[in-house]
């Protein structure tokens, strides 16, 4: 159980992005105002899904075409991230792509080997039946990550 640290802070927040991109862009809002609430850096994490390790030459050519992807949607919304932001409101931003099988668990991972403050990441709005048919992933980062979750309808 957590303890509640009064006054408590956040340096670096991490909003996590993974197939469909359509449900990115709320959480990716919700983690610049928070970010830049708190004069946090916020990482965003890209998670591909495939089981390669995308620092590798040889990797399959789907992988190639997602990680491509993958890149080119990251610089487009750091561009507008850099854009947006008032010049008194200057968000720090890193952006890494990761590839996996179990998003939750790249996720957690992640969030855990770098110090992640807080995650914050979007559900995707299915029913009951289908998250405990399905699984979710965003109830697999709460169960199991080290730090506080906010999740965004």
């Amino acid at each position: 159980m957590f303890k509640v640290i009064e006054g408590r802070t956040f340096s670096k927040i991490l909003v996590a992005i993974y197939e469909p991109r359509k449900f990115a862009e709320v959480a990716l809002n919700y983690a610049l105002k928070v970010a830049q609430d708190y004069d946090a850096r916020l990482v965003i994490l890209y998670i591909v899904r495939g089981n390669a390790n995308l620092q590798t030459i040889n990797l399959p050519s789907h992988i190639v075409q997602l990680k491509k992807d993958a890149q080119s949607y990251l610089v487009k919304v750091s561009e507008k991230i850099q854009k947006d932001s008032s010049k008194a409101k200057t968000t720090r931003i890193k952006t890494e792509i990761i590839a996996s099988i179990r998003i939750a668990d790249a996720i957690v991972s992640y969030a855990k080997n770098n110090h992640i403050e807080l995650i914050i990441i979007r559900t995707r709005g299915r029913s009951k039946l289908k998250s405990i048919m399905l699984g979710s992933v965003a109830s697999d980062v709460v169960r199991h990550a080290h730090c506080p979750v906010l999740t965004v309808k």
